[in-house]
């Protein structure tokens, strides 16, 4: 269950970056699917979606240094996925 959390944080990313691209970052589409992810990942994740939000909490002392570097890789993993999978699926919607 610990490394779940990581998972959780890598699709929150892809759910938002493809809400970004998808919708050309309308923002109430953004504030919808930035309130679903918090909603879904609220007390299971601790970087809220961000490697600069997840840097905040490792300097204020909220979380360790495994966690950030953990956080921090399930951000690149989550966003090298959008790229490669973003113009299949973006032929697919549209």
């Amino acid at each position: 269950m610990e490394k779940f959390k990581y998972f959780i944080e890598m699709m929150g990313v892809v759910t938002i970056l493809y809400a970004k691209l998808l919708t050309d970052g309308n923002p109430t589409v953004m504030a919808i699917v930035y309130f679903a992810m918090f909603t879904v990942a609220y007390g299971i994740t601790t970087s809220y979606f961000s490697p600069m939000s997840g840097f905040a909490s490792y300097f204020l002392g909220h979380i360790t240094l495994e966690d950030l570097v953990y956080n921090v890789i399930a951000h690149i993993l989550g966003t090298i996925l959008v790229i490669l999978s973003f113009k299949p699926v973006q032929l697919l919607v549209t």
